[in-house]
């Protein structure tokens, strides 16, 4: 199975709550440009699946334009979900490649766990990151980390 974990764009501070920040223009040119880029790879998920918070639902909604399928909101890619709660809902997913769109802390904790290797400063998500990562069960020490690309240079691979 594969995932790629997609952190939100840029977003605004000026809400009264996290969960209602939405995405500035910087952050709507980061994600279009990861869209992009997406675009040019064979990469398509069978699945979306996005946290409730404004700004992951605007990010996956530019990200979605091509595909066109249907996003499912997940509680659990909130920021500070915790990672055995991430794997019991990933544990329900029966296709073969699940596009997820959330947060740091999560995704970058994420990498790490799953990886199962020493932290890399360089695997934290930055807005509008993207990690693939493959594995048979998604459970400590079982992922192998494919691709991280962060902008502006999507080519790179910082990984």
């Amino acid at each position: 199975m594969e995932i790629l974990l997609v952190r939100h764009g840029a977003a605004s501070w000026d809400t009264k709550t996290d969960i209602e920040r939405t995405l500035t223009e910087v952050g709507e040119t980061e994600v279009s440009a990861a869209a992009e880029w997406l675009a040019t790879t064979d990469w398509a998920p069978d699945e979306i699946w996005v946290s409730p918070y404004k700004r992951a639902g605007e990010t996956a909604a530019i990200l979605n334009r091509s595909w066109q399928l249907r996003l499912r909101i997940k509680s659990s890619l909130s920021p500070d979900t915790p990672l055995s709660e991430l794997e019991t809902m990933l544990s329900t997913f029966r296709g073969e490649r699940l596009l997820l769109v959330g947060h740091n802390p999560l995704l970058s904790n994420a990498i790490n766990h799953w990886h199962g290797s020493e932290a890399q400063s360089y695997w934290g998500m930055q807005t509008a990151s993207m990690a693939l990562l493959t594995a048979e069960v998604f459970s400590q020490g079982c992922a192998t980390l494919q691709w991280l690309r962060h902008y502006p240079n999507y080519n790179h691979n910082g990984c």
